[in-house]
C-alpha cells in the first residue's frame, strides 16, 4: 500500500481486517493450509481484475448505472480479501512459491456485441465462480477450527454472496436482450468455466482445518453446489450447461 491520502481512502473498509483476532497462535508447519491461502489471495486478486472488466463491460453495453457501480465497488472487497488471504498465509508461516502471470487474470470474452461480451465475463465470473465460492467457502468455515480463519471467512462469505447474485441481477436484466443463440454460447462459456474446476476434485486428501476441506468433504459439496448454486438458476434463465459437463463434474449420487 501506499499509504498516506489513498490509504485513508480504505481505511473505513478495511476496519474489519484490522478488528480480526491476529493476535492468534497458528501452527506454522501446515503447508497444505499455506498453499489454500496462497491460492485464495491470487484468486481473490483474479477476481478484483474480473469485475473491473465486468465493469467496463457494462459500461460499454450501456447497463444500468447501479450495476455497474456494483461491480466496480466489487474491485474493493476482492483486494481487501487478497489482504487477508495473503496475511493469513503469512500468520501461517508464509506464502509458498507461485506462478503468476498478471498479464492474464481475466481471459477476454469473445469477440461479439458489447452486451454479450459483458454477459460472457458476468456468468464465469459470477454466475459460477462466486455461487461456487460461497458455499464451498461456508463448508471450509465450518470446518476451520481458528477463530482467526472463521471470522474472516464469516466477512468474505458476506461478501462474495453479493458478488455471485450479481450475476442472476445481470442476466434478468439483460434477458429480453439475449438471443437463443445468446443463451447457447453462454451456455458453453458455463460449461467451459466447470471444466476448469476438475483438477480440484478427486485430489489427495489432506485434513480439513484452517480453510483446507478434506476430499471427501469437499468432492460431494462440490457437486451438490455445481447443481443447485450454477446449473438451476441457469437453466431457469435458458442457459443449460451441456450435460456431458455436468455428468463428469457433478453426477447425480
Amino acid at each position: 500500500m501506499i499509504g498516506g491520502p489513498w490509504g485513508k481512502r480504505l481505511a473505513r473498509r478495511r476496519k474489519w481486517i484490522e478488528e480480526l483476532p491476529w493476535g492468534e497462535a497458528l501452527p506454522r508447519d501446515a503447508i497444505a493450509a499455506r498453499m489454500v491461502w496462497t491460492q485464495t489471495a491470487f484468486s481473490e486478486y483474479a477476481s478484483a481484475a474480473a469485475f473491473a472488466e465486468i465493469a467496463a463491460a457494462l459500461l460499454r453495453a450501456a447497463a444500468p448505472i447501479d450495476l455497474v457501480a456494483a461491480a466496480g465497488d466489487f474491485v474493493v472487497d476482492e483486494i481487501l480479501h487478497t489482504e487477508v488471504a495473503a496475511r493469513i498465509a503469512t500468520a501461517l508461516g508464509g506464502a509458498v512459491e507461485m506462478a503468476v502471470e498478471f498479464d492474464k487474470l481475466v481471459r477476454p470474452p469473445a469477440a461479439g456485441p458489447s452486451l454479450l461480451r459483458a454477459a460472457e465475463l458476468v456468468v464465469r465470473t459470477s454466475c459460477v465462480g462466486e455461487s461456487l465460492t460461497v458455499p464451498m467457502l461456508k463448508l471450509s468455515r465450518g470446518l476451520a477450527g481458528s477463530k482467526l480463519v472463521e471470522a474472516a471467512l464469516r466477512k468474505i462469505v458476506a461478501d462474495e454472496s453479493g458478488h455471485a447474485q450479481f450475476g442472476w441481477w445481470f442476466i434478468d436484466w439483460a434477458d429480453s436482450q439475449l438471443t437463443d443463440a445468446d443463451r447457447a454460447h453462454l451456455s458453453t462459456v458455463a460449461g467451459e468455466t466447470l471444466r476448469a474446476f476438475a483438477p480440484l476434485l478427486g485430489r489427495e486428501c489432506s485434513a480439513s482445518g484452517l480453510g483446507v476441506v478434506s476430499c471427501d468433504h469437499y468432492d460431494r459439496a462440490f457437486a451438490s453446489a455445481v447443481r443447485e448454486q450454477v446449473a438451476r438458476p441457469l437453466a431457469e434463465r435458458g442457459i443449460v450447461i451441456p450435460s456431458e459437463v455436468m455428468s463428469s463434474i457433478a453426477p447425480v449420487e
